[in-house]
């Protein structure tokens, strides 16, 4: 678990007061956010993502009943922690937009800067603004950038890809809650688990071209049972110019699950197994600085910049 304490002490003292007013206001409504005494502005009613002209990092994101953004309902957590889907601005979904709002929200994740979170509330609720506190980018996926909001007591929860998936399940599972069980969908949703099959096992030229890379070998373990190896993408597929060879490795099911998860990471440094501390006492400790096997020729070998993006959306 992070706290936001240790995350904020050495800021300067603007961006350090502006998160604190953020922060005191976790789970309240209220009115739009005025200037500090200082005047510092915590939001701009022209864009969502909020960047001060005095910093390289957003400070706030908002969300308007108006906006076009297609973002999800936050998801709040027994202990208090909240994750949250928010939309880039502009609509594109195959890449990250990098409009500077979100070059913003990308610096703060890439340094773990936290920024404040508030959404416009519906008409007749008494106050216009619900304010959810403070919150780590901790990914992007999509189009959205992952929120993981921190608790009352200043608690969150550590950046992974798992979280990400926890939140986009748990926001399924609402909606087909709240749909019900209709035996029309059984096809679409058996349609859908196939595409996803395919999509997992690795598009059947990338896995093919892995598969020779690496000598129908496991990067991480060595395995060498083929059934059981798949093409994992390390930046997710986006369309053909991601079934590059440098942006695969070829990885046995369940370490492709833990790549996915982010619970498995490669240091660039030396080209080595990092784990999350999840996995300390179980049957995958043991790969913890093993080091990858890669393919004789050198055109092939993974993308360093694109393991080390893993690497930082993982949280490792």
């Amino acid at each position: 678990m992070k706290q936001l304490s240790d995350l904020i002490g050495d800021f300067p003292g603007r961006h350090k007061s502006a998160l604190g007013w953020f922060f005191a206001k976790t789970g309240t409504d209220g009115p739009w956010p005025g200037p500090l005494p200082d005047g510092t502005l915590l939001a701009t009613k022209a864009k969502g993502i909020y960047k001060p002209r005095w910093t390289e990092f957003a400070l706030s994101v908002r969300q308007s009943l108006r906006s076009p953004y297609s973002d999800r309902e936050p998801v709040v957590r027994a202990d208090g922690t909240w994750s949250y889907l928010y939309f880039q601005e502009g609509d594109k979904r195959s890449g990250p937009d990098l409009r500077y709002p979100n070059r913003a929200l990308f610096r703060c994740l890439e340094r773990e800067v936290p920024v404040g979170v508030f959404r416009e509330n519906e008409p007749g609720l008494g106050q216009a603004y619900h304010f959810w506190g403070v919150a780590l980018v901790a990914g992007w996926e999509e189009g959205y950038f992952f929120l993981e909001g921190f608790s009352r007591d200043g608690v969150g929860r550590e950046r992974g890809l798992g979280a990400l998936i926890e939140a986009i399940s748990t926001d399924e599972e609402k909606r087909f809650d709240q749909e019900g069980f209709n035996p029309q969908g059984i096809l679409d949703a058996r349609e859908r688990t196939l595409a996803a099959i395919v999509r997992r096992r690795g598009q059947p030229l990338f896995r093919r071209r892995l598969l020779r890379s690496y000598e129908g070998r496991c990067a991480i373990t060595g395995s060498d049972v083929e059934p059981v190896l798949e093409a994992a993408h390390i930046i997710p597929y986006r369309g053909p110019e991601t079934n590059h060879v440098s942006n695969g490795l070829l990885l046995r099911g369940d370490i492709h699950t833990l790549f996915d998860l982010g619970l498995i990471a490669i240091d660039t440094s030396t080209m080595t197994v990092i784990i999350s501390p999840t996995l300390v006492g179980t049957g995958y400790e043991e790969l913890a600085g093993r080091r990858l096997l890669l393919p004789a020729d050198r055109q092939s070998h993974p993308n360093r910049e694109a393991l080390n993006q893993h690497r930082v959306l993982s949280g490792l």
